[in-house]
């Protein structure tokens, strides 16, 4: 989904009109918690609150039910950016994910997801240069969450702080993604994630997550 750089970023510019205090628990939960569980154990969807529905051959990432299980917590910085990444990677694979890759011929899928994460590493530099928000590193602490583990969060940071120190380029070096893509993309997960975090804190009215939902590939 939507890179380690890409949520630090969106969570960088949001922190403070979501009334974030503690801005390292914020981020430890909006860029590295999620990440944390892997595809071939099942984790990954777990944390990422994957939500497939059969009947109408429809998924996609519920923070709704993220929500509805923290229901008390959700004042908490930790919980206010686990929720903002689920937002941020739903927007993602509806927007990007699924309008330019899900598409394509396995073969072909397979060599531009790798393109893609070539991006990802180029868009570090990019992007930390673009938005110029606090380039500093996530500290490692305990979360109030039981199924985080702290060495899976430990090395997540690590692998963080190496994107932190990506080298200089330009944006006609991306390959697959293009600077407008992503560009656009922050500013409508900037606006969704402010605008669902506004209803979840004060209990008004939040939107769907089905309406960002895809069909489910067979």
């Amino acid at each position: 989904m939507a890179s380690s750089m890409i949520h630090y970023i969106v969570s960088q510019l949001i922190a403070d009109k979501i009334g974030v205090k503690d801005l390292n628990m914020f981020l430890i939960g909006a860029v590295l918690a999620p990440d944390t569980g892997n595809k071939e154990d099942g984790s990954y969807c777990k944390l990422h609150y994957m939500d497939a529905r059969e009947d109408i051959a429809l998924k996609g990432f519920n923070w709704s039910s993220f929500v509805n299980e923290h229901s008390d917590k959700m004042s908490e910085d930790y919980f206010k950016g686990y929720c903002c990444h689920l937002i941020m990677d739903a927007l993602w694979f509806h927007d990007v994910c699924d309008k330019h890759i899900r598409h394509l011929p396995k073969d072909i899928k397979a060599e531009k997801i790798q393109a893609w994460y070539r991006d990802y590493w180029r868009l570090n530099h990019l992007l930390l240069r673009h938005y110029n928000v606090p380039n500093e590193p996530i500290r490692v602490v305990e979360t109030p969450d039981k199924a985080i583990e702290i060495a899976s969060l430990l090395n997540m940071v690590g692998n963080f702080e190496k994107q932190m120190l990506a080298p200089e380029c330009n944006s006609d070096e991306l390959e697959a993604l293009t600077w407008d893509i992503v560009t656009d993309y922050i500013d409508k997960a900037k606006e969704l994630c402010l605008r669902e975090m506004t209803a979840i804190l004060s209990g008004k009215e939040r939107m769907n997550p089905m309406d960002l939902f895809v069909p489910i590939a067979h």
